[in-house]
């Protein structure tokens, strides 16, 4: 039985070479995790984090490859003093993990659901009824219809709630409809990222991936924005990471043992049509260039066009 400090299971999430584990709370309360014998806070330089009502914990990836269970502690916090704050004793849960495995994976991917909660889980529990377990969870992107309400974002971690339990590994991709509404600033807080960016590499097993995210497929000038987006600028820093990636030394894409090479991308940008407008249409030139000379992928997973087609 879950305990009800948490809101739902946590979220074994893949960035880089480590895992993000988000876990949505209902009250204040300090949180750590113990994995093989080490600890690992949810800190802000030293100091335990209480004021939140989602913890993220970062694990490496290898460290809870190798335990394959993780144990989630934590204290409730009733008043924080300067001074002698209150707490309420330590308790504990432990989760069970599947690691990435080395031979054939099975992801299953959730895009454009918009709010929806029940219609995803009955197909995916279709899914797994006539094909048995899965090995990754992938929503890519417009989860939520709005970010208007940050409890909004609740909907990404009862998604992964039903489908991992926080026993195997996720990827969250930012969809266009997360950038609207007033709580969409708000929304790295509340989903993995890297320095504060929505995209990254990720090495899992013998696959590395790359996240990337287009931001809204509008025009930072679109009158329903009226003036609050500046995606165009944002897509150019990405390009920049994206060079990087392609001119390190280390070439991680080409790393002993990686077999497959994906690319995560809720808008997909290899399709002319759907540059916002002229000036973005040479970034996106740009990206496919860098992949299909550089990195050479398998595929690319998108969502967006609410369409199944390959």
């Amino acid at each position: 039985m879950l305990s009800t400090i948490m809101k739902c299971t946590p979220a074994v999430c893949a960035v880089k070479d480590e895992y993000q584990i988000m876990i949505p709370v209902n009250a204040s309360a300090v949180m750590w995790i113990k994995v093989g014998g080490k600890t690992f806070y949810d800190e802000s330089n030293g100091i335990l984090r209480s004021d939140t009502d989602i913890h993220r914990i970062t694990v490496p990836m290898s460290v809870l490859d190798h335990a394959k269970e993780y144990t989630v502690y934590w204290r409730e916090v009733f008043e924080r003093k300067p001074y002698s704050p209150v707490l309420g004793e330590t308790q504990d849960q432990t989760f069970v993990f599947r690691p990435m495995k080395s031979d054939t994976v099975r992801a299953y991917m959730i895009s454009d659901t918009h709010g929806m909660y029940e219609q995803p889980i009955a197909a995916a529990e279709k899914f797994l009824e006539l094909y048995g377990e899965i090995d990754l969870l992938i929503l890519n992107g417009d989860i939520l219809s709005n970010s208007g309400d940050s409890a909004n974002f609740i909907l990404y971690y009862r998604i992964i709630e039903k489908l991992t339990g926080g026993e195997i590994p996720v990827i969250i991709s930012r969809g266009n409809h997360d950038l609207r509404g007033k709580c969409a600033e708000k929304l790295c807080e509340y989903m993995p990222v890297e320095h504060g960016n929505s995209y990254y590499t990720i090495r899992m097993g013998n696959i590395w991936a790359i996240l990337l995210d287009l931001g809204e497929d509008k025009e930072d000038e679109h009158k329903e924005y009226n003036g609050t987006i500046c995606c165009h600028a944002f897509r150019e820093r990405e390009t920049e990471f994206f060079e990087n990636v392609v001119k390190n030394e280390k070439n991680e894409y080409n790393a002993e043992g990686v077999e497959h090479r994906i690319v995560i991308s809720h808008v997909p940008f290899t399709r002319c049509d759907m540059a916002p407008d002229a000036k973005e249409s040479p970034l996106f030139k740009k990206w496919v260039e860098l992949l299909n000379d550089q990195i050479d992928p398998e595929f690319v997973l998108s969502g967006h066009t609410h369409w199944q087609y390959i």
